[in-house]
C-alpha cells in the first residue's frame, strides 16, 4: 500500500490479500488512496458475494486465476483504464456543473457588478484552480482592468489600447477567442507577456472576461463551453443590474438636466436631517430661480430654453462638492443641499452669482446673458426653526434678490 502511494500508475492489479491488508479492505484503501487509477483485482477467490463487493468499494474488474484466458488481462487492462477514465470525466463534468449551477444561483440575487466579477472568478478558481482571471472595461477606445484574481491583484488600474491584445480582440468583436501559445497572443510585445495560454469571453457590451496560464494549451474545448456558460450566466446579471441601476436613476433624476428630481427631495431632506442631528452639523440650503425665463421661452422657443436649462444645470453641478445635492425644484427652480455647510452657504451664493462662466455659455445660445435669482438659508438641530421653516427663508430671499433687480 505504501508503494502505491509513493509512485504514480496507469493501472493497479492487485489480490485483495496483501502484506497489510485484505479482503474487500484492501480494494477500498487502494480506490480512496489513487482515485484516478484503475483496479483490476486479480485473485484465486471465485466468490459472488466478494466480486459485488470489490467492485462497489471501486475495483474496475474482478479477475479469478483459473478462469483467465490468455489475452483476458490485457482487455481489462484496456478496458478499465478507458472506464476510468470515462468515470473521471464525468464526475469532473458533474462536479463542474453544481459550482456553475451554485454560482449561478448566486449571481440571481447579486446586486452590485463588483461582487459579480468577483463570484465569476471565484467559481474559475474552484472549476479550473491553475488559472488566472482579468476583468476588463471598455471606454473610448482604452480597456481598463476592473477586477482580477489574487495573483494578478497588481494588474487592476492598468489601462490598455482596444487595438491590442485578445481581451480588445473580444470587445471589438464580441466573440470569444482562445490562444494555445504565445504565437497566438496579438500582442505588440508579445515576447514580455507570461501568459502561455488563455481565453477572453465578452460580458455583454462592456466587459470582457479573460483566463489565462502561464502553460501553454491550458485550455480544452470542453474548458472553453464551461467558461463560455459562466460568461452567460454573468451577462445577464450585468444586465440586469445595469438595467436596474438605469431604473433607479430614472425614478430620481429630472431626465431633461440630470438633476434630482422632486421624487428624491424628500428621501436627501429626511437623510441629510437625520446626519445633521447624529453629528451636530448644519445643512444650507439655496433656492434658484432662472431670471425671465418665460421671455426666454417667448423669444428664442421651447428648444432653446431646454437647453438653458440644461447649462443653468451644469453649471451649478459645477459649483458644488459631489456629496451636496442639486434638485430640480420646479420649471425653472433649482435647489441645491449643501451638507455640513451652514453659514457658509452665503459664500456658495456669491461664487454663483459671481461666475462668468454660466453668461458666457448662454450668450452663445441666446444672444444675451442668463442671470439667476438666489436665496440663502441655514438649518441645525439647535436653531430652533423647522427645516420648512428654513426651505421658506431661502424661498423668500429668492425673491428679495430677483425683485431688487
Amino acid at each position: 500500500m505504501v508503494r502505491i502511494k509513493e509512485h504514480e500508475f496507469d493501472v493497479i492489479v492487485a489480490d485483495l490479500d496483501l502484506p497489510d491488508s485484505s479482503g474487500i479492505e484492501t480494494a477500498l484503501q487502494i480506490c480512496r488512496s489513487v482515485v484516478k487509477v484503475p483496479l483490476i483485482v486479480l485473485t484465486e477467490i471465485d466468490d459472488e458475494k466478494i466480486e459485488l463487493g470489490a467492485l462497489k468499494a471501486g475495483a474496475q474488474d474482478y479477475l479469478v486465476k483459473g478462469r483467465l484466458q490468455p489475452d483476458s488481462i490485457w482487455k481489462a487492462i484496456r478496458h478499465s483504464i478507458e472506464r476510468k477514465q470515462m468515470d473521471w470525466q464525468l464526475r469532473k463534468a458533474r462536479r463542474r456543473l453544481r459550482i456553475l449551477h451554485d454560482t449561478a444561483s448566486k449571481l440571481e440575487i447579486c446586486t452590485m457588478k463588483k461582487n459579480a466579477f468577483q463570484l465569476a472568478i471565484d467559481s474559475v478558481k474552484k472549476l479550473l484552480p491553475d488559472t488566472m482571471c482579468l476583468i476588463f472595461s471598455e471606454k473610448k477606445g482604452i480597456i481598463t482592468v476592473i477586477a482580477a484574481s489574487p495573483e494578478l491583484s497588481d494588474r487592476i488600474g492598468n489601462e490598455t489600447s482596444l487595438n491590442v491584445g485578445l481581451a480588445g480582440m473580444a470587445f471589438s468583436e464580441k466573440r470569444t477567442f482562445q490562444f494555445k501559445s504565445h504565437d497566438d497572443i496579438p500582442l505588440i510585445d508579445a515576447e514580455n507577456e507570461t501568459f502561455k495560454s488563455g481565453i477572453s469571453i465578452p460580458i455583454g457590451s462592456g466587459a470582457v472576461f479573460q483566463c489565462v496560464s502561464n502553460e501553454p494549451d491550458a485550455f480544452t474545448n470542453d474548458d472553453t463551453n464551461m467558461l463560455e456558460m459562466l460568461a452567460g450566466h454573468l451577462t445577464g446579471t450585468v444586465d440586469r443590474i445595469s438595467l436596474e441601476r438605469k431604473l433607479r436613476n430614472l425614478a430620481i433624476h429630472d431626465p431633461l438636466t440630470g438633476a434630482f428630481n422632486r421624487n428624491f427631495f424628500q428621501i436627501a431632506l429626511n437623510r441629510e436631517k437625520l446626519r445633521a442631528q447624529r453629528y451636530n452639523s448644519s445643512i444650507g440650503f439655496l433656492m434658484i430661480d432662472i431670471d425671465n425665463f418665460k421671455e426666454i421661452n417667448d423669444l428664442h422657443g421651447h428648444m432653446n430654453g431646454d437647453k438653458i436649462l440644461r447649462e443653468v444645470a451644469a453649471y451649478l453641478a459645477e459649483s458644488i462638492r459631489e456629496t451636496d445635492y442639486l434638485i430640480r425644484y420646479g420649471g425653472d427652480e433649482f435647489l441645491m443641499i449643501l451638507i455640513e455647510t451652514g453659514q457658509t452657504a452665503a459664500l456658495v451664493r456669491e461664487r454663483i452669482i459671481e461666475g462668468s462662466k454660466l453668461a458666457e455659455k448662454t450668450i452663445r445660445l441666446i444672444g444675451s446673458p442668463v442671470t439667476l435669482s438666489i436665496g440663502h438659508s441655514h438649518w441645525d438641530s439647535e436653531s430652533g426653526v423647522s427645516i420648512r421653516e428654513s426651505l421658506a427663508e431661502a424661498d423668500s430671499k429668492m425673491y428679495e434678490h430677483k425683485r431688487s433687480k
